[in-house]
């Protein structure tokens, strides 16, 4: 009788142990058959800027066994606009968002909000709010160092002697962080080499602005600090509208990469758009597979091309991914 009964007491403790194994595997892993959905909101979706990244997003969904729906938007969005946007998302299914944040303050209260409901990831560094940095992954270059880079190219090409040149700056917009940050990389690399920055100049260059340009005052250089920006910056210099102004950018579009081909930018710093889609959605998957797995913060490379370099082999890959 005792060893009845001692054979029940382990086989209770031992289905028990089942039971909590199987629970903990239940709440820390999702069911591999169930198909999540991510939903991806950025600024201005169809913009051939995101091609790369969109392709990036497709293919490790694809790989993940995860549905993407990439949201259609304006060239602009208000902190309202994308409140509402992620909210219909979550609301018509999404099991998580990929984002570009706005350059607005509140941007960082909204996501953390939003995070609350689904695993969010940005595309983007955040605006910093009144907190001391942030919790919100992130997934794209080191954007101090990528301004830093494209500051060095100038600087090579001139043998670091800029002493009496004169530079004008070029971006979508002055707000946001990743804008900041290669700015200040930009900047600072170049101080103390003797150029003077003339102007600086910010807007929405998709809808024709590309214009205003040619008003600003005559300088040596011109840099454009994202996609956008460069390819207006391109337009007009091979129009010759930027009286001689040597450009250079970041950007990694199929349009920048013609301008770099016919001759009127001289050199691209090309951050890995690939990646930033690949492993953002490759984070969320993670997060949405295992519970228990926060998504991380991403940083993915940057390349520096050159008319002459600009077919060779190694970049071959690059510039498939901005055709797709």
């Amino acid at each position: 009788m005792k060893n009845n009964n001692k054979f029940f007491i382990v086989s209770e403790v031992v289905m028990g142990f089942m039971v909590l194994v199987l629970a903990a595997l239940m709440l820390g892993e999702r069911n591999r058959d169930a198909r999540a959905k991510v939903s991806v909101i950025v600024c201005d979706s169809d913009n051939s800027g995101w091609a790369a990244f969109k392709y990036g997003v497709r293919m490790a969904a694809e790989d993940r066994g995860i549905e993407v729906v990439i949201a259609a938007t304006e060239s602009v969005l208000s902190l309202e606009e994308e409140e509402a946007l992620i909210k219909n998302e979550i609301d018509s299914g999404a099991d998580a968002v990929i984002v570009q944040p706005v350059p607005d303050s509140g941007a960082e209260e909204m996501l953390k909000r939003m995070r609350k409901r689904v695993p969010v990831m940005l595309v983007e560094d955040l605006t910093p709010g009144d907190d001391e940095g942030t919790a919100l992954p992130v997934t794209g270059p080191d954007n101090y160092a990528l301004g830093a880079a494209l500051a060095e190219e100038i600087l090579k090409d001139y043998s670091g002697n800029l002493e009496g040149k004169t530079i004008g700056i070029v971006s979508r917009t002055m707000d946001s962080e990743m804008m900041i940050r290669r700015t200040d990389g930009f900047c600072d690399t170049l101080k103390d080499t003797g150029v003077t920055l003339a102007w600086f100049v910010a807007g929405n260059f998709d809808g024709g602005g590309a214009d205003y340009l040619e008003s600003q005052a005559k300088v040596d250089f011109v840099a454009a600090l994202d996609d956008s920006s460069l390819t207006a910056a391109g337009e007009r210099a091979a129009a010759h509208e930027l009286h001689g102004a040597v450009v250079y950018g970041i950007a990694h579009s199929t349009q920048a990469a013609y301008y770099l081909d016919a001759g009127v930018v001289e050199c691209l710093a090309v951050p890995d758009e690939f990646n930033v889609g690949y492993q953002s959605m490759s984070e969320i998957a993670d997060s949405l597979r295992n519970l228990l797995h926060g998504a991380e913060s991403r940083e993915v490379s940057y390349t520096i091309i050159r008319r002459e370099t600009l077919f060779s082999k190694e970049n071959q890959e690059i510039l498939f991914t901005m055709s797709q």
